[in-house]
Order: C-alpha cells, then sequence, then structure tokens
C-alpha cells in the first residue's frame, strides 16, 4: 500500500488536493502524481511482460481495465487518477467513416478551401452515440462509482491537431501539410477551429463517464516543429476556445506539450487550462520545471518533469529523491503538482516510483 500523507492532508482528500492546486490555491502538502497514462500499469498488473506485447494492454476496455488502473493506484496511491481511454468496440459507422476519412483526407490537408474541411470533419468525426456504445470511457464509471468522491479522475487523450500535423498519419505527408499551411494560414487556422470544436461532444461523454478533467496532449504544436507566430497566430485561438468549452461543461483541464515550449510559454498561459504537463529536457532544448514554474507566475498550475528515463529509470532512489526537493524547493509557492515528464518505462523500479511521491509529501509547501 501507498504511504500516508503528512499530517495537516487529514482535511483534504486527494480531489480538493489537485484541485486546490489547479486554482492556485494554498496546499498543506504538494500534490504528487506519477505519470501513468502509458504501458507501466498492464506490466504492473501482469497483464504484459515487455513491449514485445504492449497491444495487450491496449485491447482491454471496461471491467479489465479499470482493474488494471485500480491495482497502480492501490499500489502506490498517486494523488490522480491518469487514465488512458480503453478499447473501441467496433461500430456500424467504422467504415464508412474509414473511407471518407481515406477519401477526403488529402483534400483537407491541401488546405485550399473550406468546403473541404468541413467535409472532413462531419464525415470523420464519430457521433456522440458512437462514443458512447465504443465502450472505450465504460472503466471511468467503475473507479469513478469507487473512487470518484476522494480522488481526481482525470482522462488523457491526444488532441486532434496532432493527425493533421503528421499528415494525418501519412495520407498527405507531413511535409506536405507544412508546405500548406504557409500557402494556406487562414485555412489552417479555421482548420484548428473546426477540429477542436468537433472533440466538444467527446468531452460531454468523457464527463457524463465519471471523469472529472480531461489532459490534452499535444505533439506536434511545440516550437521544435512551429514557429511560435504560427502557434501564436494560427492555433492558439481554437485552443482557447477549447478550454473555455471546458470551463462551461465544468470540467478540468490539463494541456500537455511536448517539445520546446519556452518561446510560447506566455500563450500557453493564455489558453485558459487550468494546469500545464511537460515533456523532459529533450532534443537539445533546456525545460526546467522551476524555471516555467517561475514563468508562469500564478496564471496556471504546473505539473513537474522528473526524467522518466535518467531519473526514475536508470537513476536510484537517491537521485529521484534530490531532483523532487530540487523542483519542489523551486515551486513552493502553491500550484505545482510533482510529476514526472512522460509516461512511466517499462521494468521502472517500484522503489523510484515510492521515492517521489513520498519525497514530495514530506516536502514542506
Amino acid at each position: 500500500m501507498f504511504s500516508e500523507q503528512k499530517e495537516g492532508f487529514d482535511d483534504m482528500n486527494k480531489k480538493s488536493l489537485v484541485l486546490s492546486a489547479f486554482n492556485m490555491q494554498p496546499t498543506p502538502v504538494f500534490p504528487v502524481t506519477p505519470h501513468w497514462w502509458g504501458v507501466y500499469k498492464f506490466q504492473h498488473a501482469g497483464v504484459i511482460s515487455g513491449q514485445a506485447d504492449e497491444q495487450k494492454g491496449w485491447q482491454l476496455s471496461g471491467a479489465a481495465l479499470a482493474e488494471v488502473d485500480i491495482k497502480f493506484f492501490e499500489s502506490f496511491g498517486p494523488d490522480i487518477f491518469h487514465l488512458s481511454a480503453g478499447a473501441w468496440k467496433a461500430q456500424p459507422g467504422d467504415a464508412e467513416r474509414h473511407r471518407a476519412y481515406t477519401e477526403l483526407c488529402p483534400a483537407a490537408m491541401a488546405l485550399d478551401n473550406k468546403r473541404a474541411i468541413d467535409e472532413y470533419v462531419k464525415f470523420t468525426t464519430p457521433s456522440r452515440e458512437d462514443y458512447i456504445s465504443s465502450g472505450i470511457y465504460g472503466h471511468v464509471g467503475i473507479i469513478n462509482q469507487r473512487y470518484g468522491d476522494d480522488v481526481l479522475i482525470l482522462i488523457n487523450e491526444g488532441n486532434p491537431a496532432d493527425g493533421i500535423l503528421m499528415g494525418d498519419y501519412n495520407l498527405a505527408g507531413n511535409n506536405n501539410t507544412l508546405f500548406s499551411i504557409v500557402d494556406h494560414p487562414d485555412n489552417f487556422a479555421y482548420f484548428m477551429y473546426k477540429i477542436y470544436e468537433a472533440q466538444l461532444p467527446r468531452i460531454r461523454v468523457i464527463k457524463e463517464s465519471g471523469a472529472h478533467g480531461y489532459i490534452g496532449s499535444e505533439c506536434c504544436i511545440s516550437c521544435d516543429i512551429l514557429a511560435p507566430s504560427t502557434f501564436r497566430d494560427l492555433i492558439a485561438p481554437a485552443l482557447r476556445m477549447f478550454y473555455n468549452a471546458l470551463k462551461q461543461i465544468e470540467m478540468s483541464s490539463v494541456a500537455y506539450f511536448t517539445g520546446e515550449i519556452l518561446p510560447i510559454i506566455d500563450d500557453i498561459a493564455g489558453l485558459g487550462a487550468n494546469a500545464l504537463m511537460i515533456e523532459e529536457e529533450k532534443k537539445n532544448y533546456h525545460l526546467d520545471a522551476v524555471e516555467i514554474y517561475r514563468r508562469l507566475n500564478g496564471r496556471m498550475a504546473l505539473f513537474g518533469n522528473l526524467d522518466s528515463v535518467y531519473h526514475l529509470l536508470l537513476g536510484s532512489p537517491g537521485d529521484v529523491e534530490r531532483e523532487t526537493i530540487r523542483q519542489c524547493e523551486g515551486a513552493s509557492g502553491g500550484g505545482f503538482i510533482a510529476a514526472c515528464g512522460s509516461p512511466l518505462c517499462f521494468d521502472t523500479p517500484e522503489a523510484n516510483i515510492r521515492a517521489m511521491l513520498d519525497t514530495a509529501r514530506n516536502m514542506p509547501v
């Protein structure tokens, strides 16, 4: 079982602790969680033994997936449920959507007219009923019934810009899409708005399934891929619409950016999300959680970015403890959640995960 919080936590359960941090309010202890969206939880539960069979994990949904998440939670006691979606159960409209996707994708990605964009979004977006009957959120309700009063339940999914900027999985090609942005910036901004708007019925289903909030992963819109001006002028308006809509739906929100974000940190702070989640340092850019916390200056909460490879997988408990202390000491003004930057790796020692949790919980805020 996980360790107990230190004295002062008794007046706040895990849910209220994290929500207070999201609201930039003082908390008696640091909220803390590993980034456990990924495959480590399947290994921990004995569903898979390594990367070769990771698809066995992603094929789970409903009660089987809930059991995996509950086992992780009961073992380590993080302050949030950081959930993935379950496996999609085939729906009658899947074949038609796949056909429309294949046929309409190249024209939409060319970005030379809004009608093609509208058709692509209309005919490739699952309906509310499809989302419900697919079963991909069946585990959320099971977890909510057991823990929903005491623990914040967040579901983490990839936001739709990734598909567009990766050439929608190479049907149009990444280079062609990037060239099209230069040629048709207004239509690209329109595309961004339409695809984020189309996600809102899905968010409502996520809430009705029992989740309290949403983590939207952005893998292709940071400044190691796009110019800051492209993000600021063409993408940020759609994201502001999206995160402000989540407020109206009464869902907590976390924007998870991978890649270089320092040139757009002020733009991110103005998106309307409750919190920012960031990667570790990679590809020669510098992402220091303490510096980013300082630059956010109370405008949104921040998740820490303890290195999932060099600290948690390959480091010692002492290494984990030292970096956790450094980040917590540098972000002690409230609104900081101790965490790692990327999902836990296969074979991460349990002692290192516990070192992060125990260290953060015993740090003075």
